[in-house]
């Protein structure tokens, strides 16, 4: 029998607006709590939701854990608490990054301690975003290619980018575009965002996230189970990232943008 828990952390990541239909002879199982916390440190801010799984057949919602401490700590072994807006969800606003250090997390709920920690690497630049022309043909219309053009640095690298198109943001299951430095370590990168063409006048920002190793790992999990590939069973779970078995992740990080208005 395969046990199956549904966790939010993959509404998190993404809004699919793909359906599959998927067979599996399922049982019940224990609920377990869920945790998806993050600093981003561009913005100085702390955000993390706690909630539960409910049964894979369950038609209510993820029910939301409010009256938790939640705690911040830095490499020098400062803590600070978040604040409970008393939807499950806590906040610490204006907390100042260190790049090149470990942060970690701690979460008391229900009398049982959940740690977790993540290294805040340094903001990798875009150097600029450039486009170029995809003539059409029999088998696509074309339109203008979006090419994100950095500087990779020495060491391990791992990104993931989010576009913003005409002031929406691309959420959807093919727009999640997460990549390493693994052919290019050290060098220039120009690196194609194939999902969609531009046409004249569209206007591209593009957020380039620098992850550690443990949250690029998370998100390329959770973007398999959500592809349903053949290298993860699905459904599943990422691997367990917090203490005590708790579900989904803590990542710290910081990010670059740019901006290309497409023009002919």
């Amino acid at each position: 029998m395969k046990k199956i828990l549904l966790i939010s952390s993959l509404i998190l990541f993404i809004t699919s607006s793909c359906e599959k239909v998927i067979d599996l002879e399922t049982s019940n199982t224990e609920p377990k709590m869920v945790i998806e916390a993050k600093y981003d440190a561009v913005n100085e801010e702390v955000f993390v939701k706690i909630s539960k799984t409910v049964d894979v057949f369950s038609t209510e919602d993820f029910p939301n854990i409010s009256g938790a401490t939640v705690q911040i700590t830095d490499e020098n072994g400062t803590t600070t608490d978040l604040i409970d807006q008393g939807d499950g969800t806590y906040l610490l606003e204006n907390y100042t990054p260190v790049y090149n250090s470990l942060y970690s997390m701690k979460v008391n709920v229900e009398g049982v301690a959940y740690e977790s920690s993540d290294y805040l690497n340094p903001i990798v630049p875009l150097d600029s975003l450039t486009q170029e022309l995809q003539p059409s043909s029999s088998f696509f219309e074309g339109g203008y290619v979006v090419y994100m053009n950095l500087t990779d640095p020495v060491g391990e690298n791992y990104y993931r980018a989010i576009r913003k198109v005409n002031g929406e943001y691309r959420r959807d299951l093919g727009d999640q575009f997460l990549f390493d430095d693994g052919f290019s370590e050290g060098n220039s990168q120009k690196v194609p965002l194939f999902s969609e063409f531009y046409q004249e006048d569209d206007t591209i920002t593009v957020e380039l996230l620098s992850y550690s190793d443990n949250s690029f790992t998370y998100f390329q999990e959770l973007n398999a189970i959500a592809q349903g590939s053949d290298a993860s069973a699905a459904p599943a779970n990422p691997t367990f990232r917090w203490s005590n078995d708790a579900l989904g992740n803590f990542s710290v990080y910081g990010f670059d943008s740019k901006t290309i208005i497409i023009e002919e």
